[in-house]
């Protein structure tokens, strides 16, 4: 029944500024006003990191300056229906996040994939993620996951 894969790997990208600033992607082929983290799927032949890379340096341009900070312990699996396992080709998906400290504000969108971005303040991230539908355990989650981060990286800048 399935060709390739029993379950798709993906990996999604929470980047971050140095002011705690998230930014959100728009799917050029999105018809609402719906924004989300940079993301996509791993190749068979590709590790997380390199997914990573690879959709960072697609979607936002090759000459963004970023580091990879750590994965997130925020993550998902998605079991999808019977009928969407026959339409999807797999039986499942499991997302990966990782925490990315971007350097710059200037964005050289691959308009292929995206059509817009904007940044959502640290204060303002949990509405976003309710805007998006998550339920109330994955915000928490996100959130405390964010605090972490948070602390980590206001204690590096201090040394």
């Amino acid at each position: 029944m399935f060709n390739e894969q029993s379950y798709r790997a993906s990996i999604w990208a929470i980047i971050i500024d140095n002011s705690f600033n998230f930014l959100f992607v728009k799917l050029a082929s999105e018809k609402w006003d719906r924004y989300d983290f940079v993301k996509w799927w791993m190749n068979k032949w590709e590790n997380e990191l390199e997914t990573l890379n690879r959709e960072i340096w697609e979607e936002l341009g090759t000459n963004i300056q970023y580091n990879v900070l750590k994965k997130s312990t925020w993550y998902f699996v998605y079991d999808w229906s019977l009928e969407l396992q026959k339409n999807k080709w797999f039986r499942w998906q499991i997302r990966q996040n990782y925490w990315v400290l971007y350097k710059e504000r200037e964005l050289n969108l691959g308009l292929r994939e995206l059509s817009e971005y904007k940044w959502v303040s640290g204060n303002n991230v949990s509405s976003e993620l309710i805007r998006w539908g998550y339920p109330e355990i994955e915000i928490l989650r996100f959130m405390d996951d964010y605090k972490n981060i948070k602390e980590s990286i206001i204690n590096k800048l201090k040394q």
